[in-house]
């Protein structure tokens, strides 16, 4: 059908365009060649929508009458343009959203937190890198190995490896740990330039919290040591509070500063942030794990007993089960157990 549909609307426009150029003028002349040109646009449409692609075929209705009327109004360039933009359709069709997504499985879900870098795998590649009988090849390939480990898992390790008497591993590990502390740092520096020339408020919070989130990971990942410890926790002090002092409401970003008041030993700074991310919407229930320790440094036992007991044993707050056990029984047991020390009456 497309050969007979394109012979013939070649030869209907042939003849159309022979009648208009020899027939004279005249409102038959003129009548003639548009009945010509109607029957030939019309092959014209029909063979062209044979070989659209699918995608393109629908409406069928719209598809011919916009061949047709691109055919009748545009003789013979008309055609050309078509087969052209037909070309095109097929060599380089257009990207449809759904193209762009598939359908997966739901993610198994898991009671106990998994630590990256942890299990057989992982305690095999630190045995490696820790026993220094091992070829350096070998260790090497270990090294290569954690490359893409959090650092927060692995940086004991790396750290470790920087007094090695291997000077290609000892070498490598600082690699390591300078590229992830430097890629880090650079955002940091890029983001604080940023805010230095940066006027809107709303826009100002979310570069303080960008800034302080940065300084979170150098801290978490067990990039910065020492002094350097102490100047990223206070930059990020910083900047979760300015993000704050502009839109305070801001639950996460509350917790953030209850992990790092708690890390520092800051019990006033802490119990400020557990009441602000409480009050703000942050859930009770992951807020009972950071209330117990803040209890702790408060030496507030009672008071730590009383919140395990209340969190009871939930995998989604924590995965140390003895911990829970101690602490909820582990009182009465010590007070039973008979003193080792203590000699006979």
């Amino acid at each position: 059908m497309l050969y007979k549909f394109s012979i013939a609307g070649i030869s209907f426009e042939i003849a159309s365009i022979a009648l208009l150029l020899h027939g004279g003028v005249g409102l038959a002349v003129i009548s003639g060649y548009l009945a010509l040109h109607v029957v030939s646009s019309a092959l014209f449409a029909l063979a062209i929508a044979l070989v659209v692609p699918e995608r393109y075929r629908h409406p069928r209705v719209w598809l011919l009458a916009y061949l047709f009327f691109f055919n009748f109004f545009i003789p013979v360039a008309g055609l050309l343009c078509a087969v052209v933009a037909l070309a095109v359709g097929v060599l380089w069709p257009k990207d449809e959203a759904e193209d762009h997504f598939d359908t997966t499985e739901s993610p198994e879900f898991v009671t106990v937190r998994r630590r990256e870098g942890s299990g057989f795998s992982g305690n095999r590649v630190r045995a490696q890198l820790g026993n220094l009988a091992t070829p350096v090849d070998k260790r090497l390939n270990a090294l290569v190995a954690i490359q893409s480990t959090p650092t927060h898992a692995s940086g004991e390790s790396l750290r470790n490896l920087l007094a090695d008497p291997a000077d290609d591993v000892r070498l490598l590990a600082y690699g390591i740990l300078d590229g992830k502390e430097k890629k880090i740092t650079q955002r940091i520096v890029e983001l604080r330039s940023r805010l230095e020339t940066t006027a809107e408020s709303e826009t100002r919070a979310i570069m303080h919290q960008q800034v302080a989130e940065l300084y979170q990971e150098l801290i978490y990942q067990n990039l910065v040591q020492g002094d350097l410890l102490n100047y990223s926790c206070a930059q990020m002090r910083e900047h979760a509070k300015a993000a704050l002092a502009i839109n305070e409401e801001q639950p996460g970003l509350w917790f953030m500063l209850v992990r790092l008041e708690l890390m520092t030993g800051d019990a006033g700074g802490a119990a400020q942030a557990l009441q602000s991310a409480y009050e703000h919407g942050f859930s009770r229930t992951r807020l009972l794990p950071y209330l117990a320790e803040l209890s702790y440094l408060e030496r507030d036992y009672e008071q730590v007993r009383k919140l395990f007991i209340e969190m009871a044993y939930n995998p989604s707050v924590s995965s140390n089960p003895q911990l829970h056990r101690f602490w909820r029984h582990g009182r009465r047991t010590i007070a039973d157990r008979p003193d080792a020390n203590r000699g006979p009456a």
